[in-house]
């Protein structure tokens, strides 16, 4: 059940949307072109101010009078040239006169015609015979006009200031628009702006909300742990890790495990009601913060509910599900200490936790670093330990239940330390694997193997062990069989084991390397068989050669009727699949004997050998007298 950030937003917020957009556009075009038709008005007014043509009319009637009273005054010759100066400045002021629109829109072009008509006479007489009594009577027959052009002055005054009115009122309709419109604007600015906050207030809970649990994520989790309201309080941090969530998650598949990460946040948070705040980091890792009064009483608590209601099984998909969690704890406390570093002691706590056997919880302790320091030390040390030639290998007999003679050994790899001493596989293993040194501790392993088996007889196999990151390396097979041909043994004397973890983690990997070794001649034995998720799936998809019943069910085999009955189980699967059984574990003859009733034909334990050395190996088959036995192991 995957959640995904859809790319794309829902109609109804597309459609709202555009809708804005589309208002705004639309109301700042109109905004646009009422700005352009204020300024047009507002030039109007301003031209009608500047330029008026009452002014042109009024100084036009003085001009015309000045003219008159010259032509009036009877001037000698000598002093025609005033009348020459009058008529010149009246004729120019006539042309302007007409260019008026005015004259036409209020009846007075006649009169302006007859006007230029008297004048163009007077202009003639001047230019001509200068006859004084003439130019007086021209003067006289000016007079009718001067009252007339007097009440056109005033009718160019009125319509001026009729224009300039209407300009100023269309103008203040304008400016209403216009202020709407930026009032309108303003408010949808208002709502967009809100919807901007709004937007952003989800989207910020998103940025700070797990998709899949709902959860807050890591980044909120972060923010939170080093606000300062949280520097100033006692605080506590859980760090959960989902056990094997890997294998549950590749067998069942990705919707089930997103169902089964929905599921383990619910119980998270009713595990931690009295959290500040249940947080899902990534993948399969969860934190829970704690803050205030008995910080780390309640959180010690909330690991105990978190463990108890682990053990209640997922329904996934109609299907139970055991799973369990390992968690890492950390209190505040050391001066100067920061967010950060109560979060990697907590993760310091879990990786300790996980060493000890996981489902389990531990809180921090300074010497918990050491243990940190110790597997930073080992893990730098691993890479020149085959050089150093500090790697050895024991043997285990693999033994027949009816008879109690040996059939084989299980190579078993020791490290010695030149400083920590014996190092055990399963401190050591887990750190190869995560720093990429397997590979080379695996080809070492094979080697050595081989060459001891080409010590033992022919009948003996050596069984070794193989990691799931071994089997994603495609020249596995290859040195393998590389191996063999150089020690000259037989590959059906090789047993590869393998675990169903390691199966499940690199499924159609593994399967294709071990159908090349099986197709070399290398058997193959299936070790755990019953704690894991699939073994009854593998055993149809793949030809496995031998199970191996894992010491957990031996263990119990005696006072456990469950245990018994898994072995019997088991036991019966494997006759019918033609497959041999060996029984780990075996440290007690009555645990042999049941295994024995139930047709086991092998097993392996204290009751018939510790791990030996390759000089003891050698040494227990020249006491049974092992020399040339058929292998069918």
């Amino acid at each position: 059940m995957s959640v995904r950030a859809q790319s794309h937003l829902p109609l109804r917020h597309r459609h709202v949307r555009i809708g804005l957009t589309m208002i705004t556009g639309a109301l700042a075009l109109v905004a646009v072109v009422c700005s352009a038709l204020a300024m047009r008005y507002q030039e109007r007014i301003v031209e009608a101010s500047r330029y008026n043509g009452t002014f042109d009319f009024s100084q036009g009637a003085v001009e015309l009078l000045r003219l008159q009273l010259a032509l009036e005054r009877r001037p000698q010759p000598n002093q025609i040239s005033e009348i020459n100066l009058r008529y010149g400045i009246f004729n120019n002021r006539l042309k302007v006169l007409k260019s008026n629109p005015i004259l036409k829109e209020a009846g007075y072009l006649p009169m302006v015609e007859n006007l230029e008509s008297q004048i163009r006479e007077i202009g003639e007489t001047l230019a001509g015979s200068r006859d004084i009594a003439v130019l007086a009577q021209q003067g006289q027959r000016l007079t009718p006009i001067v009252p007339s052009l007097m009440r056109l002055v005033s009718v160019s005054h009125a319509r001026t200031g009729d224009v300039i009115l209407q300009n100023q009122q269309e103008l203040k309709l304008i400016s209403a628009i216009l202020y709407s419109i930026i009032l309108a604007l303003v408010a949808f600015g208002a709502i967009l702006i809100t919807l901007v906050f709004r937007q952003n207030g989800k989207l910020d809970e998103a940025v700070r909300t797990d998709a899949l649990t709902g959860l807050s994520n890591r980044l909120d989790f972060k923010s939170v742990i080093t606000s300062p309201a949280i520097r100033g309080q006692a605080h506590s941090v859980i760090v959960i890790d989902v056990d094997h969530f890997k294998a549950l998650n590749d067998t069942l598949g990705h919707d089930a495990g997103d169902l089964f990460l929905s599921d383990l946040s619910r119980r998270l948070q009713r595990a931690a009601p009295d959290g500040r705040l249940v947080a899902r980091m990534g993948g399969d890792e969860f934190a829970i913060l704690y803050s205030g009064p008995d910080a780390d009483r309640r959180s010690t608590a909330a690991c105990e509910r978190i463990l108890s209601l682990m053990r209640i099984p997922f329904l996934i998909d109609g299907r139970e599900i055991h799973s369990s969690v390992t968690m890492g704890l950390s209190h505040s406390g050391g001066e100067g200490e920061t967010s950060d570093e109560l979060y990697k002691n907590a993760d310091i706590a879990l990786y300790i936790s996980k060493t000890e056997g996981r489902g389990r919880f531990r809180a921090f302790r300074p010497d918990m670093k050491h243990a940190l320091m110790r597997r930073q030390k080992l893990q730098a040390d691993l890479g020149e330990a085959i050089a150093r030639d500090e790697f050895f290998l024991l043997f285990q007999p693999i033994v027949d239940l009816a008879t109690g003679r040996t059939r084989g050994f299980e190579a078993l790899l020791r490290w010695q330390h030149p400083e920590l001493g014996l190092i055990p596989p399963l401190e050591f293993i887990s750190i190869a694997e995560e720093s990429g040194q397997i590979g080379a501790i695996g080809r070492w392993v094979v080697e050595a193997a081989c060459r001891q088996a080409a010590r033992w007889p022919e009948s003996i196999f050596v069984a070794v062990n193989v990691s799931a990151k071994q089997l994603t390396d495609p020249r596995l097979a290859e040195d393998i069989s590389s191996c063999i041909r150089s020690h000259g043994i037989t590959a059906q004397r090789l047993e590869i084991e393998i675990t169903e973890t390691a199966l499940i983690e690199n499924d159609e990997t593994a399967v294709r390397t071990l159908h090349t070794l099986r197709e070399n001649g290398c058997r193959i034995s299936l070790d755990d068989f019953g704690t894991g998720y699939a073994s009854l799936s593998y055993l149809c998809r793949f030809p496995f050669d031998k199970l191996k019943i894992d010491r957990s069910f031996v263990r119990n085999a005696v006072q456990n009727t469950e245990s018994i009955t898994v072995i019997h189980m088991v036991c019966a699967l494997a006759e019918k699949l033609g497959l041999n059984i060996v029984a780990e574990g075996i440290e007690m003859e009555d645990q042999r004997r049941l295994l024995q009733a139930a047709s086991c034909q092998y097993g392996q334990g204290y009751l018939f050998a510790r791990p030996l050395s390759a000089n003891d190996s050698e040494q227990r088959l020249g006491s049974e007298h092992v020399f040339a036995m058929p292998l069918s192991a």
